[in-house]
């Protein structure tokens, strides 16, 4: 009897490791193939997201689409590498345009009229106006509220800032 309750011991101290072991490989998976984003802020850039999941194996670009993208130059606002969520816009031969009226990509209207981030940079919201062609790398990324920081404010990212397809889960 002792040595069956020992086997039986022995046999669940196997099982137990097996299944922590395939738990570790189906989370560093995961991990190397997806990121969770949770948007904390009171007004969303995405209104009604919280959260999002990012496939890093999807950067497949494709306008109107939302995307995870890795910032740059944006400090003392976000540090290098903090990653935001967007919608992609503009892409390379767009012509965007900022004005008083808002943002148009290809003379549509993107965005609506309003720069409020202007004031918190020290800046005029006129500062942010101007008409340009995107270049060879050069993507055009909004979120969908006028207090959305993003292109409008600091302009293009490159094809190896947008880091993964994002997807709504809540």
């Amino acid at each position: 009897m002792a040595s069956s309750s020992k086997a039986d011991r022995n046999a669940l101290i196997i099982r137990m490791v097996a299944l922590a072991l395939v738990s570790i490989l189906a989370l560093e998976w995961f991990k190397a193939n997806y990121v969770i984003g949770v948007d904390e802020q009171e007004i969303k850039c995405i209104p009604g997201v919280d959260y999002v999941i990012g496939n890093l194996n999807d950067r497949e670009i494709q306008r109107g689409q939302i995307y995870i993208v890795e910032s740059e130059g944006l400090e003392p606002l976000f540090k290098n590498g903090t990653l935001l969520v967007k919608f992609l816009r503009a892409l390379p031969g767009d012509r965007v345009t900022v004005n008083e009226r808002g943002v148009f990509v290809n003379g549509e209207q993107v965005a609506d009229a309003g720069l409020p981030n202007a004031e918190k940079l020290g800046r005029e919201p006129a500062d942010f106006y101007g008409e340009r062609v995107l270049g060879e790398d050069e993507y055009w990324i909004l979120g969908t509220t006028p207090e959305s920081f993003d292109s409008r404010y600091w302009g293009s990212v490159t094809y190896d800032q947008i880091k993964a397809r994002a997807y709504p889960i809540l």
